[in-house]
């Protein structure tokens, strides 16, 4: 202990108090340098958990696109489709027809030209006719009281197609809704199309 409080040695004690303080102070500075190094390096484990809360503003953008919708037209914003801006066509479903079972077509109707447009498939102008050779056979327009051919009206962007089917009853008519009564029998016919007026290529088909 008392070499503690009174140093022992050649120099004048002095000396020795200067020394102790030294290396007290040196210590100090390592104690404070350890401590500094310890707290960067947890607050660098720390930053990674910032990104999470800066990304949150980020969902406030999504509201902007609740405007386009007003842009769509609507059917008072369009005229009709021109001729040439719609495209048909039509094909037997199926080509050879089992007896006692009506005949089928599909008809696929696309709009071809620039801008939207509005098709009225309602009118005398929409029609199935049936020949057979030279004789007409039967007409989806005969009969006024019956349900139109397609009967809808569509608003139809450029490149839009819509697919419906006609089907023929498998008997003769003349216009006033005067029918025949009679089944047509087995042999090949001819179906041709009209749709708002624009023909598609007609088609053959057979009865058995």
């Amino acid at each position: 202990m008392k070499g503690l409080r009174e140093p022992v040695g050649d120099h004048p004690s002095e000396v020795y108090w200067r020394r102790r303080i030294v290396l007290l102070v040196a210590l100090a500075v390592i104690v404070a340098v350890g401590w500094l190094i310890v707290s960067a390096l947890s607050s660098d484990g720390a930053e990674p958990s910032e990104p999470a809360a800066a990304s949150s503003p980020e969902t406030s953008t999504s509201p902007t696109s609740s405007v386009s919708p007003s842009t769509e037209p609507t059917s008072a914003d369009v005229e009709a489709c021109a001729k040439d801006a719609i495209s048909v066509s039509v094909a037997p479903n199926p080509a050879n027809v089992p007896a006692g079972k009506q005949p089928k077509f599909a008809v696929t109707i696309e709009q071809t030209g620039d801008v939207p447009c509005l098709l009225d498939t309602t009118g005398k102008n929409t029609k199935l006719v049936i020949t057979s050779g030279d004789e007409r056979i039967w007409s989806s327009n005969d009969c006024p009281a019956e349900e139109p051919l397609i009967g809808k009206e569509w608003l139809l962007a450029s490149g839009d197609s819509k697919e419906v089917q006609a089907a023929w009853p498998r008997i003769r008519s003349a216009e006033g809704c005067a029918t025949t009564g009679d089944a047509m029998g087995e042999g090949w016919y001819w179906a041709e199309v009209t749709v708002a007026g624009v023909k598609a290529d007609r088609v053959q088909f057979h009865l058995q």
